[in-house]
């Protein structure tokens, strides 16, 4: 599996699962789903931002790497 493909599949379940919190909040009877729902969204929330603050230092490190 090339990275290109893991990324874009990384990111589509996170979208997938934001909306359907969102969906489910706004309806009378999604509150029973939310409850099983919410923990797998703040999970997938919070690799994504990890996952992103390590990349950007990386790159920040890379970038740094070819200073004079």
């Amino acid at each position: 599996m090339e990275y290109e493909d893991l990324l874009r599949d990384w990111l589509l379940g996170l979208i997938a699962a934001l909306l359907a919190a969102i969906a489910l909040s706004a309806t009378a009877g999604g509150d029973a789903y939310l409850d099983v729902l919410g923990p797998i969204v703040i999970v997938l929330s919070l690799v994504t931002f990890l996952a992103f603050v390590l990349l950007t230092g990386a790159f920040l490190v890379y970038a740094a790497s070819f200073r004079d």
